[in-house]
């Protein structure tokens, strides 16, 4: 009986483990616990028995009764403690390897929001206003913009010139990259933007509209109703195609001289919040309904090909390469192959902190992180 005790609060275990085998192999705490719980509890029993020096406890004759009961009473105790243990760890790593990328850090100060990348310069929004960085190998601190902006949530860089142009629920603003004031383009809520080397295409609560980089005034510019909010917008300058989502469509834009021409969309299920593109594939980040991938090879006719769904909430969503990253909140990074029909988990970096947003660009990620207050800059391909 003794032995059995010993034994049997373990056995459970090999059934708990059949569970965790997604996760990274480790020995199942319930199992470990079980039996650090059995000995200690027997020991236990054991000393209770020889201090008591009557050799009886109530009901339960003889010393080997009292080690029986108290390797019991521990195995049992160990084990469900053990459970709670993996449990806990299984949904750690929702059944993702984990992954621990090497990353270049700087400091950020206030709330981060927001995150864009040039091939120059990194800049970073939130309550503190826009910070940018040089993109060298220490990530240099090189100026401050933005600072009076309030709710800035939409951030973008032009790509020669390097001006920023900030979003917020006042308007959209252009800055100068170095120094200088700030210009209105457009009053109104804007709700995303991305910028060519000489133009600027926001939403504007239910509108998509296109500006001149240069403008020195704010307008209502030429566009096109959308009839819901516009959440984000990409620009797929080799094919003149814009694309933006609304929290039901993924939808096409033809760039035509200073307007812009509906050509394709494809349904989203599950509520919008960020969008990436790359080559003839597009990522929807849909938050708790995870991520879908969408082939836009025929702008005309863009379909979902694929859904992801092992995060627990997808903040954002960028792709380099065969591999999908998602900025998966306080469970962290998600790396993701599509090089397939089928999206296949690669693992989930936990060391890069509360992943809210992210840029891949030139072979490496960006990632903000709110935990640390830090910019993360890892290579796409570890």
């Amino acid at each position: 009986m003794l032995l059995w005790a010993l034994l049997a609060p373990t056995a459970p275990c090999a059934a708990h483990a059949q569970d965790s085998d997604a996760v990274p192999h480790r020995t199942p705490r319930s199992r470990s616990l079980a039996i650090l719980g059995t000995l200690a509890g027997g020991l236990i029993g054991l000393g209770f028995s020889v201090a008591s020096g009557k050799g009886t406890h109530g009901q339960c004759a003889g010393v080997n009764c009292a080690v029986v009961v108290g390797a019991v009473g521990g195995g049992v105790t160990g084990f469900f403690v053990g459970r709670e243990y993996d449990k806990n760890y299984a949904m750690y790593y929702r059944g993702a390897a984990p992954l621990r990328p090497t990353s270049v850090d700087a400091n950020l100060d206030g709330v981060p929001d927001v995150l864009a990348v040039s091939d120059s310069v990194i800049a970073v929004g939130g309550s503190a206003g826009v910070q940018v960085f040089r993109n060298d190998d220490a990530l240099t601190t090189s100026t401050r913009r933005a600072r009076g902006i309030r709710g800035l949530d939409v951030l973008a860089i032009a790509p020669g010139a390097g001006d920023l142009v900030v979003g917020s629920p006042a308007g959209l603003y252009r800055f100068p990259p170095r120094e200088g004031r700030g210009t209105l383009v457009r009053a109104g809520e804007v709700g995303a933007a991305t910028a060519s080397s000489d133009h600027v295409y926001f939403g504007v609560n239910d509108r998509l509209e296109i500006a001149p980089l240069t403008t020195d005034s704010a307008h209502r510019w030429p566009g096109i109703t959308l009839g819901a909010p516009v959440l984000d917008v990409a620009l797929d300058s080799a094919r003149h195609l814009l694309w933006g989502i609304t929290d039901r469509e993924l939808i096409a834009f033809r760039i035509v001289d200073d307007s812009l021409l509906r050509v394709g969309d494809a349904p989203i299920e599950g509520g919008a919040h960020r969008l990436a593109i790359l080559g003839n594939r597009a990522a929807v980040a849909i938050g708790e309904a995870g991520v879908l991938l969408f082939d836009i090879g025929t702008p005309d006719a863009p379909r979902s090909i694929a859904h992801w769904t092992t995060a627990r909430f997808a903040y954002d969503v960028s792709l380099d390469g065969t591999r999908l990253f998602v900025a998966a909140g306080p469970e962290g990074v998600y790396v993701v192959d599509v090089s397939g029909s089928t999206p296949r988990t690669i693992g989930l970096a936990r060391s890069l902190g509360f992943a809210t947003a992210l840029v891949s660009r030139g072979g490496r990620t960006y990632i903000v992180d709110r935990r640390e207050n830090a910019l993360r800059r890892i290579p796409s391909d570890f």
